[in-house]
């Protein structure tokens, strides 16, 4: 009996000494350091073109936002990252988080100053660059408007269909609101996407 007492006290020690200290200095300190420093301290968010281009059949909003995740992954770059990409029941504006810094191509150079200045109708350069900095022309499935929102209409079945309809597109060359608000293809035509950091 004097023997199990003695360990109980002996393992009570580590455990509100050793591991203790442990869990509320090095653990805790990474949590409440390194993650929190991560979470907190994005100052710019990167946008890019995608590499790739495919018909409007995306496998949906969550297949495009798997294509991004997958070229910024290739190109080394991390953080998180989702299609700049619209369905009717599911607009960019409520599914993007807004930044509240300055929206970037991977090469630094400044797009946007913030959410807001992203969706006004003007960017200050063309989002033309792909995840490894390479220049990429031609247009890109958006289904979204300058402001952000939904563009109401046929949008390829929720980008599920690459053969009937049609769905809104941007162009990579432009600085107006035709960045993202350009015109309507047919579902079937090849076109990139565009990522956007989160």
């Amino acid at each position: 009996m004097t023997g199990q007492l003695a360990c109980s006290s002996t393992d009570t020690t580590t455990d509100v000494g050793t591991d203790a200290g442990t869990d509320a200095g090095a653990d805790a300190g990474t949590d409440a350091g390194t993650d929190a420093g991560i979470d907190a301290g994005m100052t710019e968010w990167r946008i890019f073109r995608t590499e790739s281009i495919q018909n409007a059949n995306l496998g949906g909003i969550a297949g495009a936002d798997a294509i991004c995740a997958a070229q910024a992954l290739a190109a080394g770059l991390e953080g998180e990252f989702k299609a700049w990409l619209s369905t009717i029941a599911s607009p960019v504006a409520g599914r993007v988080t807004p930044a509240s810094g300055p929206y970037i191509l991977v090469n630094g150079t400044l797009v946007a100053n913030d959410w807001d200045d992203l969706v006004d109708g003007l960017i200050l350069v063309p989002i033309n660059l792909d995840a490894s900095g390479v220049l990429r022309s031609g247009e890109v499935w958006t289904g979204t408007l300058a402001n952000g929102a939904s563009y109401l209409a046929d949008d390829c079945a929720e980008f599920t269909s690459g053969t009937t309809g049609v769905a809104l597109c941007g162009a990579t060359n432009s600085t107006t609101k035709t960045w993202t608000e350009n015109i309507t293809p047919a579902c079937s035509t090849q076109l990139g996407l565009y990522c956007i950091e989160q």
